[in-house]
């Protein structure tokens, strides 16, 4: 069973307990709008996507999930939770779940305003919050309010665009920066709602902070709370937290699944103060408390792995150790290690032979799938074109790219073959050889490039668009042309 994680980021230790959940049994596929992202080096499979509101975003996963067999989506951002949440019903057709909770859930969870209402309307404690200026410097005047007060986006998470405001003067001060903040980010996009309303302003609580992950099963059933009490913050996640035994906060937390009816994990934000618990926020995803939940034995990925399948989830695979504290440490990912690889002309033709010969395997269908002969057609790559290989410090070849640089006439260069080694993808060996073509062929005299692209095969469509190629024509009913001017 294969499953999807989206807008991955660096959430590298997700990536990983899935792969354990799944334990050889599927893969762990993930995407983010960006390749710079260090969850790619640890996942099975990695690509990138449109932006989360590009009208191709949907588009794009649901034919790279028929194409990759993908039986399950979750995201891991809230800016894509809404998007997905609404397209649910596209890839239930599929035969993909997408674990995402509804739009009402979401709605409430990402608008902090709705969650202040949802919140004051159910009887749960929150922080007083306000969207109006003035209406807060009248809550203040009236003592009903003190500073130092939290202006914040209405939209939005770690802590971007948080200020703390200790007067009315830094009131507004802050109030218009945090405007202006949000316009200047991705918090813009869901701000566009009533971004005349888009900054929260809140008071601060003084009291202990906890974090809780109240779990619900795949049908929005309660299961369980684990909450931790939290020893440090870092851009507004979670640095250093331990599980704690509290039922006060644990049956806070099943109100919250019975009212809310989430999937899955419910990241929650809470303060007990003066005995008293006050929910600040909820996030309707994995959070970035949950590692302390799992170093704590809460295997939320493995349990969902079960459900996915049907089968039973025991109760101690969700049962925390209580007092387990822990800290997050700070590790570096190297990106890009393909920059160690050089790129090289091939000009033994036993050579060419032997690098078509093993890299066409990587292609899909391959060579000899189409009854191609491989030392043919490796000759008059030898004999006609170019072949540049990725050569690794070691000797060996990553990837390679073949084409022909001859057409004198239309000025053209003809990309025959780009195959990389599954290992090395998601790397950008795959532009570094394109590059090197480019840059050749233009030296030639050519003008531009085209090349013949699988209608079904979305990643190297997305590759070559993203490197400033487009569709120029239908070369079969399976297949495109592609070109780009040099």
């Amino acid at each position: 069973m294969n499953v999807l994680l989206t807008s991955v980021g660096r959430r590298s230790y997700l990536v990983k307990y899935f792969k354990d959940a799944l334990n050889g049994a599927g893969e762990v596929h993930v995407a983010n709008s960006s390749d710079i992202s260090p969850a790619f080096q640890v996942a099975d499979y990695s690509f990138v996507t449109p932006l989360i509101y590009d009208d191709n975003y949907i588009p794009f996963l649901l034919e790279y999930c028929m194409e990759k067999d993908i039986k399950a989506i979750i995201s891991l951002f809230d800016v894509d939770l809404p998007v997905l949440s609404k397209n649910k019903a596209c890839f239930e057709e599929i035969g993909v779940r997408v674990l995402v909770s509804d739009p009402y859930v979401i709605d409430i969870c990402n608008d902090k305003w709705k969650t202040y209402q949802f919140l004051v309307q159910n009887g749960i404690n929150a922080p007083r919050s306000f969207l109006d200026v003035d209406e807060a410097v009248k809550s203040i005047a009236s003592g009903e309010t003190k500073y130092p007060v939290m202006v914040k986006p209405r939209w939005g998470m770690g802590s971007l665009a948080i200020f703390e405001a200790e007067n009315e003067e830094e009131l507004n001060i802050f109030y218009n920066k945090a405007k202006r903040n949000i316009k200047k980010t991705y918090l813009k996009y869901e701000s566009k709602e009533d971004f005349e309303r888009c900054v929260l302003i809140q008071e601060k609580l003084h009291g202990q902070e906890y974090g809780l992950d109240v779990i619900n099963n795949l049908d929005g059933d309660y299961v369980t709370t684990i909450a931790k009490i939290k020893y440090a913050m870092r851009s507004g996640e979670t640095d250093c937290a331990s599980t704690v035994d509290c039922q006060e906060l644990k049956e806070l937390g099943q109100k919250l699944s019975g009212m809310l009816h989430h999937v899955a994990n419910l990241d929650t934000d809470v303060f007990i103060v003066d005995g008293n618990c006050y929910v600040l926020e909820m996030n309707a995803r994995f959070g970035g408390g949950y590692p302390f939940s799992y170093m704590a034995g809460v295997n939320l990925p493995l349990a969902i792995v079960k459900w996915l399948k049907g089968e039973i989830v025991e109760k101690e695979t969700l049962r925390e150790r209580i007092n387990v504290m822990s800290h997050k440490d700070i590790n570096l990912v190297r990106l890009y290690p393909e920059q160690d690889i050089k790129i090289e002309k091939c000009s033994d033709l036993g050579k060419v032979k032997e690098l078509v010969s093993v890299f066409e395997k990587q292609l899909t269908p391959t060579l000899s799938e189409l009854h191609i002969d491989i030392d043919a057609y490796a000759e008059k790559i030898f004999c006609h074109g170019q072949l540049y290989g990725g050569v690794n410090p070691n000797g060996g070849c990553n990837g390679i790219l073949a084409a022909y640089m001859n057409d004198k006439e239309k000025k053209t260069a003809y990309l025959t073959l780009l195959a990389v080694k599954s290992d090395c993808r998601g790397l950008k060996l795959g532009e570094k050889l394109l590059c090197t073509a480019e840059k050749e062929a233009k030296e030639l005299g050519m003008k531009q490039f085209s090349l013949e692209v699988r209608m079904d095969n979305i990643n190297a469509i997305g590759f070559y668009k993203a490197h400033g190629y487009s569709v120029t024509g239908n070369a079969s009913n399976t297949s495109y042309y592609m070109s780009k001017v040099l």
